[in-house]
């Protein structure tokens, strides 16, 4: 049974055991791979799979948060599923009292951290997500798995059934096309 994003949330709402099951037998395989391109390696297995519910178990608390005329459910459980483990990934760090060069930056806010900056930023995230909402299938799932789960494009062919050229061809046209959404849309405010 394919539902569209605003029948699940209808089903979550008159019926949250059947909803959420729906929910996550429709999406717990991209919430799996946000998270655990994150945490592989870093957090035990039994950590990772908290991490997962907790990403469906916030959702349906703040199912209110979720607009589907901003963005996709698939995208929105992706982003929610991204800074859960980056949260998870932080509080395992501290408490093993580990050192990632490549991840430092993740564990302090830097000096010129600015309030009104990062205000601007989640606007220009939220645009981003919606532009890439735009492009459809299969390339909104091609962007964010290269570049939300910076998954290599032969590992996004595997998965999709496509050659390696294709993945590559299919993400060099969707950025063309991004560049377009997001300059027609700036040119317009």
């Amino acid at each position: 049974m394919n539902l569209s994003d605003s029948e699940i949330i209808s089903v979550i709402l008159k019926n949250p055991s059947r909803g959420m099951k729906i929910l996550i037998d429709t999406y717990s395989a991209t919430v799996n791979a946000a998270v655990r391109g994150r945490l592989s390696g870093v957090c035990s297995y039994d950590d990772i799979e908290a991490c997962v519910s907790l990403v469906f178990t916030e959702f349906y608390f703040h199912i209110d948060q979720f607009d589907c005329r901003k963005c996709s459910l698939k995208t929105y459980l992706s982003v929610l599923a991204r800074n859960k483990a980056i949260e998870e990934f932080r509080r395992t760090v501290r408490k093993n009292g580990q050192m990632y060069d490549d991840d430092e930056a993740l564990l302090e806010l830097p000096d010129s951290f600015n309030l009104e900056n990062e205000a601007e930023r989640r606007l220009t995230e939220q645009r981003l997500l919606r532009a890439v909402d735009a492009l459809g299938e299969p390339d909104s799932g091609i962007i964010i798995r290269r570049y939300f789960y910076a998954q290599p494009s032969r590992q996004i062919a595997a998965a999709l059934g496509m050659s390696d050229a294709a993945v590559r061809k299919r993400i060099s046209r969707s950025l063309a096309k991004l560049r377009l959404i997001l300059q027609d849309e700036t040119d317009a405010h």
